[in-house]
């Protein structure tokens, strides 16, 4: 079985920060609840009064008085954003690239954006700079991404400033540079928006654009778990069960990481199981280890699949030895490209009369081995390889070419 020490150990800072959560429709009127539509705004409004259309559309998509009612909300903030006003512009294209109340079309979103964005309106500039970084509903250009998310940016828009560090941070879009991705992060760290805290919390914890200062990590990645940003509440766990930047302390440690585990955070779910699989910081409690195993890898973590697989496989932490459940668990980890998954699999699925698994998973296998590991997973392939006739070794000869070019460089 896996050694859960060595898994403990590993920083898990590898996993890519989630892309912040677009905020909603930006910049409406103000309105008391239970507005309804007085008889003279709607008056208005059907007069062709720009700032009435607007907020009705408001009000049907709150549902302030009225039923929500995204469709009728959507084309009254046509008419407004049809005569000229930009926050109706940027929230039309919003309601066409999520398809609220109009059918989703990103050419659309596209199209109100720029409109919004000849007039400065910062959303309305960040999002189509992401679409011209992506390609998304314009043809892909990266120079007028640049513009205008550096638009944005430079107009204290704090998600603006987000995005564009995180084009500096992962070179995607624009030449890599670390420094001018930590002072994008950190302009919207200081306005207070919790990816950006977190983000320049992970370059301040590995040093990269800024001194390595794992304090100041801390500091930052606090921030945002007081905002209930999952993501910081895992490191800060992780922070405190290790010691990086503030004194150990398992109690804490295991505070943050619940915090973070009942938000959906796998890497959280997966500490937790393992501090209680080794009894380190709070009582050996198998039934509790395996409980949040099951919860990260139903969840999708490929490093708790593995191991329920193999708790499964050997009859661990309380369960009871299940073959075919744990190949279950196996595959599910294989197929997210975790290599003693795809090892231990081809191992137990070996003796089926079909050869060909065993043979695709050990092919992927072998580049990672070496010495003895090596050979003996070449001879055991070479194997499975020769139950295979020419037409179906050649055919998973170009699924694994494909593997390869889909998967390599992911672990």
């Amino acid at each position: 079985m896996k050694d859960l020490s060595v898994r403990l150990a590993l920083p898990l800072f590898a996993l890519a920060v989630a892309l912040a959560a677009l905020p909603s429709l930006a910049q409406a009127p103000s309105l008391p609840p239970q507005t309804g539509i007085d008889p003279a705004l709607l008056n208005r409004a059907k007069l062709d009064d720009p700032a009435a259309e607007f907020e009705v559309s408001v009000i049907y998509r709150k549902g302030l008085g009225v039923p929500k009612d995204q469709v009728l909300a959507a084309a009254w903030l046509r008419k407004a954003a049809e005569h000229g006003i930009p926050n109706a512009q940027y929230n039309l294209g919003f309601c066409y690239e999520l398809g609220q109340g109009v059918p989703q079309d990103d050419q659309q979103a596209a199209a109100w954006y720029a409109k919004a964005a000849e007039h400065g309106q910062a959303d309305a500039q960040r999002h189509l700079g992401i679409f011209y970084a992506t390609g998304r509903g314009v043809p892909k250009d990266e120079r007028q991404a640049y513009a205008l998310l550096t638009a944005a940016a430079n107009g204290s828009e704090p998600y603006a400033q987000f995005e564009l560090g995180r084009a500096y941070d992962s070179g995607h879009y624009f030449p890599q540079d670390k420094a001018q991705a930590a002072a994008w992060y950190r302009k919207a760290a200081d306005q207070g928006l919790a990816s950006a805290q977190h983000s320049l919390g992970v370059m301040y914890e590995h040093g990269n654009g800024v001194p390595k200062d794992q304090a100041m990590s801390a500091q930052l990645y606090r921030k945002a778990a007081d905002q209930d940003y999952a993501p910081s509440q895992f490191a800060l766990g992780l922070a405190y069960v290790h010691g990086w930047g503030v004194p150990q302390d398992y109690a804490q440690g295991i505070g943050w990481y619940s915090k973070a585990a009942e938000q959906g955070n796998t890497g959280a779910m997966d500490n937790l199981a393992l501090l209680y699989a080794m009894g380190q910081g709070v009582p050996k409690d198998e039934a509790k280890a395996e409980g949040w195993f099951i919860k990260a890898a139903d969840a999708g973590a490929e490093d708790a699949q593995l191991q329920v697989g193999m708790d499964y496989l050997d009859g661990s932490h309380g369960l009871k030895q299940d073959k075919e459940t744990a190949i279950r668990w196996l595959r599910k980890a294989a197929e997210q490209g975790s290599i003693p998954a795809q090892f231990n699999l081809a191992m137990q699925i070996y003796n089926e009369p079909d050869k060909s698994e065993t043979y695709f998973w050990l092919s992927l296998v072998a580049p990672h081995l070496k010495d003895k590991a090596l050979k003996v997973t070449i001879q055991i392939r070479d194997s499975a390889a020769a139950s295979l006739s020419p037409a179906q070794k050649a055919e998973l000869d170009e699924k694994i070419k494909r593997w390869h070019t889909e998967h390599d460089g992911e672990h």
